[in-house]
């Protein structure tokens, strides 16, 4: 009876430990966290918010691009654009979950990395002497428009400085569309961080059911005394009490 009760708990405990490391291989950095999520800029006119709120618009998301949703805030996702990867320094903000879309794989190129020149001038050139130096051109990373009234402005990233330049001072806006999205078709390939919980789970199965087996042995096993014992001696020994 003890034997059958200790079998019955060891079997408990296997069917109770398999569900609790599924759950610790889905949150352990070793066993692979899950894939972070994009969302795709689809539309004209999606802002970069600094807040949650529709009054704090920093410039204009660049559509086909891709945001990362690092978390949420009602109606808005907490998003990060750029990436020091593709020579953008990446900002923390926040998109209108109604504008964009979530993508379910990761973009190889998310987010836009264009550089454009501005040319800075003094004014009016003719009044000065040939050696002065009237205007110079810089180049910055762009992050996208920006439109104060009738004007529209590029929020760039010059020289580690943030800030609105006039479009009238850069040239045209020429950067390819991100095809990324229409290229992507689905894979029967599993995501690699949920192989590597399945193949961490069937290891723990295996390895528990390995430690089952071995304590049903040693809780069945005969012991010594009995292994040692002539089978026969008790059958002997009421043999010869009969003809005696």
């Amino acid at each position: 009876m003890k034997k059958i009760l200790s079998v019955l708990i060891l079997a408990i405990l296997l069917f109770q430990t398999v569900p609790a490391f599924a759950v610790f291989a889905e949150t352990d950095p070793d066993f692979g966290e899950s894939a972070p999520q994009y969302a795709r800029v689809e539309q004209d006119d999606v802002y970069f918010f600094s807040q949650p709120q529709e009054s704090s618009g920093v410039f204009i998301l660049p559509k086909t691009y891709f945001v990362k949703i690092i978390g949420n805030a009602g109606e808005y996702y907490e998003i990060e654009y750029g990436s020091a990867q593709q020579s953008a320094a990446p900002l923390t903000g926040y998109c209108r979950k109604s504008d964009v879309a979530p993508v379910d794989y990761i973009p190889e190129t998310p987010y836009l990395a264009y550089r454009t020149s501005i040319t800075f001038s003094a004014g009016d050139e003719t009044a000065l002497p040939d050696d002065f130096i009237t205007s110079y051109t810089v180049s910055a990373d762009f992050y996208g428009t920006f439109f104060f009234g009738s004007s529209v402005y590029y929020y760039v990233n010059m020289e580690g400085t943030f800030g609105y330049v006039p479009a009238t001072v850069c040239p045209p806006l020429d950067y390819p569309l991100n095809t990324e999205h229409t290229q992507t078709e689905p894979s029967d390939t599993a995501n690699p961080s949920e192989a590597k919980t399945s193949a961490a789970n069937i290891v723990l199965i295996c390895a528990l059911s390995v430690a089952a087996l071995g304590a049903i042995y040693f809780l069945f096993r005969p012991s010594k005394a009995a292994a040692d014992r002539d089978p026969f001696a008790e059958d002997s020994d009421q043999f010869d009490e009969s003809v005696f």
